[in-house]
């Protein structure tokens, strides 16, 4: 996975072999996009305890429509607006990957 980074090196998304990750694509910061092969799908993270109100909210709206979460331990991985063949589960994986690496590129 290749990282993606902006004019400041901070971390904005990644490159991999059949497909992208942008951690935010709309104006106010709060989902990213995903793309593996045909299908692309929104994304972002929660959690109750530390999410301002307007993502309480947005969260809140998301859980109305076509969905999936994966709770990591009261993290969640939210997914939606997804169109493609792709399954959910196999685009939460990718999106595991792309963190954990995010992670350990900040560590070095």
């Amino acid at each position: 996975m290749e990282m993606i980074l902006n004019e400041n090196d901070i971390v904005v998304g990644a490159k991999f072999d059949n497909g992208t990750i942008q951690d935010y694509v709309d104006e106010a910061k709060t989902y990213g996009l995903i793309r593996v092969e045909d299908t692309t799908a929104n994304w972002f993270l929660y959690n109750d305890m530390d999410s301002p109100e307007e993502m309480k909210a947005f969260y809140k709206k998301v859980k109305n429509e076509e969905h999936f979460i994966k709770n990591d331990f009261g993290e969640e991985i939210v997914l939606f607006n997804k169109k493609g063949t792709i399954s959910f589960e196999d685009l939460t994986k990718k999106i595991d990957s792309y963190l954990d690496d995010e992670v350990m590129s900040s560590i070095y």
